[in-house]
């Protein structure tokens, strides 16, 4: 697995953390984002916008990420959502002047999201020659365990070392 793909699954999983307080703790989310519910009806908005929407966004980081590069362009437009939160944010930072310490990590979290995205979405497929090197790696893999398991065989059968079995196979005849 590639860096920008291990960075792209590890952007979905904190997307998806951060959906899942939100949605089972929103009291908790409520105090981290320094938002104030004044009414059960803000509980219901937090679950909703904040926990509900965000698991939706890792739920599709999560389908698109072992889809590529065909689902490129999906991975790219959710790069851009989150990318505009956190352009909001850094927004709201330079006219409103809060650049708290959370202010700041969530911005940095949001932007590491969105370029990990950005950057796992830009992924190539393999060339024809790295498919090719790829399929020998495979037969050539294949073909050494096909001779372990028949030497395996040949000496669980008596017929002498496992070494001896995968160097000197028997005649047609004698295999029965």
């Amino acid at each position: 697995m590639t860096l920008r793909t291990q960075l792209a699954y590890a952007a979905a999983v904190l997307t998806l953390v951060v959906g899942l307080l939100a949605l089972f703790n929103p009291m908790l989310a409520a105090r981290l984002l320094g938002l104030e519910v004044v009414a059960p009806r803000g509980l219901s908005e937090l679950r909703s916008a904040f926990g509900a929407v965000t698991l939706a966004l890792a739920g599709l980081m999560l389908w698109a990420l072992p889809l590529r590069p065909k689902a490129a362009p999906l991975l790219r437009t959710l790069a851009v959502v989150v990318g505009a939160a956190a352009v909001g944010r850094l927004a709201s930072m330079a006219i409103d002047g809060v650049f708290g310490l959370m202010n700041l990590l969530f911005l940095v979290l949001q932007s590491a999201v969105a370029g990990s995205l950005l950057w796992a979405s830009g992924e190539k497929p393999p060339s024809r020659r790295e498919q090719h090197a790829r399929r020998e790696t495979v037969a050539a893999r294949d073909e050494a365990a096909s001779a372990r398991i028949a030497a395996l065989e040949a000496q669980r059968a008596g017929r002498g070392t496992a070494e001896d079995a995968a160097h000197h196979p028997r005649p047609e005849a004698d295999r029965s």
